[in-house]
């Protein structure tokens, strides 16, 4: 009896370990061959951009680059769309016509193909993927079937002991268990064993005393397995939640070791290629002496600090926030990066405004007081009141004209403004303009010439009228005597020209780039001569952002140039 069992488990156990052997060798050959096609449609699809193959050294890099990564060799052949062969990495030049391929048909008529067959080039059968790039070319990648057979055949030596080996296994766990067969406590350690398995349900027999045991580790297991369940849907929520913000976030130890980092701190921290690998300090991520002092300050005194830091164009605050338990002791620190640079700009931009407001307001008022003051206590003559008089009235006309281009820029810029658009010709207005003009720059010697086509486009006839005003006055008041503003007006590809080239004094280079800054003049003694606000450009620069415009300018000591392209 017991010699049966053994032979029946021995035999049984032979048979068994036969056919999964051979059942596991198919089904790993055919996923094995499913993920070789896989791979190969996986290559041809992250490489198929059409400039990757547009030339003869894109297309060879593009190989080369491909190849090196792998192990194996791929044939890589360029089909025209009448089906002859322009590039292919095995032959230097294939006459055969492959327009009647069936992959190349396929990938013509759906985008994609593949095939597996014999190829007579290569004397081979070979599986063939192919897909149409967007020149209306198909790029054809192609693996020789023997290189997967051959794998397997090297394979079969280590199968072979393998099987070996399970044969020793099977004979001597066939006669343990034939000697054991009757023993219920054998029974009750194959049956814990099954039920530390997932989603076992063996259900054996076994002594009632070791049922409650049993019972015991099935609850653990299943407590311990609900546990891991919920670890991993918070870590997923978290770090799907940093992934996602805008700000940066950094997660460190007490030995400021990072345990966790979003993209956003690499690259407001100003290393975005850092990969966090392993266990690495914060000193890999960042050397610079302020951060790495605030940590250590943060993290040793238990304090939460703030701190911002300028790097290139760009403005970061640092919120430094100990992570601490019930006994405040600090166990580790959160970093939260937030970009900081429109407040920081809007910051500097007001505080220039108002001193610059502050300034140009008080100096036409300090001038009339003091004038005033002078009458007052009869300090000036009655000869020489009308004189006086007059400076009053000249600073009282450049304070209102302050104000009105003050309030007129707000409205542009904020579009408080109820502004009424129709369609409106150019021409018509710059010739408005240079008739307001002209007595001006008669008084300048300065010649205006206008040479303007008829450009129509939906705008606000004011603003236009705004814009051109400025640009023209501008070139008369910093031109030279005897100079001239020539101002040209036409229609290009969707877009009105306005160019305004004057013969002055010209804006040094480093200028060029705050011209068009509110207040911001070259040559302060000279505005003030002409009565300039300092506005006008700035209001010339709103003006075309309004229309989605754009404006350019160019400088030298022989004259200016400023071109205005808006849309029509």
């Amino acid at each position: 009896m017991r010699r049966r069992i053994f032979l029946t488990i021995l035999l049984i156990s032979l048979i068994t370990s036969s056919i999964a052997s051979i059942l596991t060798t198919y089904v790993y050959y055919n996923f094995y061959v499913k993920d070789a096609k896989q791979e190969l449609k996986t290559i041809i699809m992250l490489t198929a951009e059409s400039h990757k193959w547009d030339s003869v050294s894109s297309i060879n890099s593009s190989v080369n680059s491909i190849l090196k990564s792998l192990d194996y060799s791929i044939r890589f052949t360029i089909i025209k769309e009448d089906g002859s062969v322009i590039y292919d990495n095995w032959q230097d030049k294939i006459k055969e016509n492959h327009k009647d391929r069936p992959e190349v048909v396929e990938a013509f008529e759906r985008g994609f193909g593949e095939d597996i067959r014999y190829s007579n080039t290569v004397s081979s059968d070979m599986y063939y993927y192919a897909v149409r790039l967007n020149n209306g070319e198909v790029l054809r990648l192609s693996r020789e079937i023997s290189s997967i057979n051959r794998i397997f055949v090297e394979l079969i030596p280590m199968l072979f002991v393998l099987f070996i080996f399970v044969l020793i296994v099977v004979y001597f766990a066939a006669s343990i268990t034939s000697n054991k067969i009757l023993k219920p406590i054998k029974e009750m350690t194959k049956s814990l064993d099954d039920m530390l398995e997932e989603g076992s349900k063996v259900n054996m027999k076994i002594y009632e005393e070791f049922e409650p045991l049993s019972n015991t580790i099935r609850d653990q297991k299943n407590k311990i397995n609900e546990y891991i369940n919920e670890l991993k849907y918070e870590r997923d929520n978290i770090s799907f939640i940093t992934s996602n913000m805008k700000e940066g976030f950094i997660l460190l130890n007490y030995n400021k070791d990072i345990l966790s980092i979003n993209k956003s701190g690499k690259i407001m921290i100003g290393n975005e290629s850092f990969e966090l690998k392993g266990s690495r300090n914060i000193l890999e991520l960042t050397r610079s002496p302020e951060i790495i002092e605030k940590i250590n300050i943060s993290i040793k005194e238990n304090r939460h600090l703030i701190h911002d830091v300028e790097i290139s164009d760009k403005f970061y605050r640092y919120y430094f926030s100990p992570v601490v338990e019930e006994n405040k002791i600090v166990k580790g620190l959160l970093i939260l990066i937030e970009d900081i640079t429109i407040q920081k700009k809007s910051e500097i931009m007001r505080s220039e405004f108002t001193a610059n407001v502050s300034h140009e307001l008080k100096t036409p008022l300090t001038t009339m007081i003091g004038f005033a003051e002078m009458i007052k206590e009869g300090l000036i003559t009655d000869a020489n009141i009308e004189k006086y008089s007059a400076l009053i009235y000249k600073e009282g006309i450049r304070l209102i004209s302050l104000i009105e281009d003050l309030m007129r820029l707000s409205k542009i810029q904020e579009h408080t403004e109820n502004v009424e658009e129709q369609l409106i010709n150019i021409k018509d207005i710059s010739e408005d303009v240079v008739y307001l003009l002209k007595s001006k720059a008669e008084n300048y010697s300065v010649k205006l010439i206008l040479n303007a086509d008829d450009v129509v486009m939906k705008a606000n006839n004011n603003y236009i009228n705004e814009l051109l005003y400025n640009l023209i006055d501008n070139g008369i008041k910093y031109n030279k005597d005897g100079g001239s503003v020539n101002i040209k007006i036409w229609e290009e590809d969707g877009f009105a020209n306005i160019v305004v080239i004057d013969t002055g004094v010209g804006i040094p280079i480093e200028h060029i780039d705050r011209i068009f800054e509110r207040f911001y003049r070259v040559d302060k003694s000279r505005s003030k001569e002409t009565g300039g606000t300092g506005l006008g450009l700035s209001i010339v620069k709103h003006i075309t952002e309004l229309y989605d415009g754009t404006i350019d300018i160019k400088s030298s000591n022989t004259g200016t140039r400023i071109i205005v392209k808006l849309p029509v």
